[in-house]
């Protein structure tokens, strides 16, 4: 099943007021137009997803898989998986209200991981999402799996044990490290993940989505089965 966008109003409500938290004080800054990606090589590749207020990084299911063995207990090898890191008490609320969100950038309690199964790729999971795609080489898939891994947070026998059923889909939200904070979001997560993985990122003053999708966009490429789909659809839609 396509999963459609956006999400629930009640949610999206919240979200807009911590967006409005977030980069009301930072100030609005015009950004310059990226340039125009070239078609991503033969190789790793990971994909960012922008759900308007936060961010998702999409992997490889295997790759995750056989860095991280246990997850295989929740998840298939197959596709992809997308993970979104995040304050506990705010992302695992049913219906967050303000008071959880003023919570959630200056008491976090603690925080978890949200993973979720993806069939696909995430721009046809995700429709009318935008997806930017990134490579990478061996050496730096590595370091960004490392980079997920030290972020999941065992149990005292070393076992990574959901919490409980995800937002939506196939997912599951685990324990994580870290605070949220203002200045500590799950965008700046996604971003320091990436840099890790080699990529010229700076996380410092990464808080909003938009703040994190213009930084990749001038590392991104085009995925030619994405490209091509796109192409075809636009001809098809076109006045005969």
């Amino acid at each position: 099943m396509v999963a459609r966008y956006p999400m629930d109003a009640p949610l999206m409500r919240t979200r807009l007021l911590l967006l409005l938290l977030l980069v009301l004080p930072l100030g609005c800054a015009a950004n310059p137009a990226a340039p125009v990606a070239p078609l991503c090589p033969a190789g790793p590749r990971v994909q960012v997803v922008d759900h308007g207020l936060h961010t998702g990084l999409v992997v490889s299911a295997e790759a995750l898989l056989q860095r991280l063995p246990q997850l295989a207990e929740d998840f298939s090898p197959s596709g992809h998986i997308e993970l979104g890191w995040g304050d506990a008490s705010f992302y695992q609320a049913d219906d967050p209200g303000a008071g959880q969100a003023l919570r959630a950038l200056f008491g976090s309690g603690g925080s978890v991981l949200h993973l979720l199964q993806i069939p696909s790729s995430a721009a046809r999971y995700y429709s009318g999402a935008t997806v930017l795609h990134l490579s990478l080489d061996a050496a730096g898939q590595q370091r960004l799996l490392d980079s997920i891994a030290a972020t999941f947070s065992p149990g005292p026998d070393g076992r990574l044990r959901p919490l409980g059923p995800g937002l939506h889909g196939h997912s599951r939200f685990y324990p994580a490290k870290g605070r949220y904070s203002l200045f500590n979001t799950c965008n700046t997560w996604l971003v320091q993940a990436l840099a890790s993985a080699g990529l010229p990122l700076a996380s410092t003053l990464v808080v909003t989505a938009k703040g994190a999708m213009a930084q990749l966009a001038a590392h991104s490429c085009i995925d030619a089965e994405t490209s091509q789909a796109t192409q075809q659809s636009a001809v098809s839609a076109a006045p005969e």
